[in-house]
């Protein structure tokens, strides 16, 4: 039996907040749809580069799945006399 993805939580405010003393990290606070708690999360720098690429791959998805075919040229036969 297969399990379901859960839902995903819905982020309202996404902020960096610091460095990290190693300055390896990016502290960030993220508050949900639901509550108003904020919470912190310290992120490795190299996640945040992932994040970049995977967003410019979903961009790049997005556009070419938006864009209008081009047409084939037609070819028109030649009648004879």
């Amino acid at each position: 039996m297969k399990q379901e993805d859960p839902a995903p939580v819905s982020i309202v405010a996404l902020r960096a907040d610091a460095y990290s003393p190693d300055r390896k990290s990016v502290i960030i606070s993220l508050t949900t749809k639901f509550s108003t708690a904020e919470r912190k999360y310290a992120v490795p720098l190299v996640c945040l580069h992932d994040l970049i690429v995977d967003l410019q791959r979903l961009n790049a998805e997005s556009e070419a799945s938006t864009a209008e075919p081009v047409p084939e040229p037609t070819v028109t036969p030649a009648v004879a006399d």
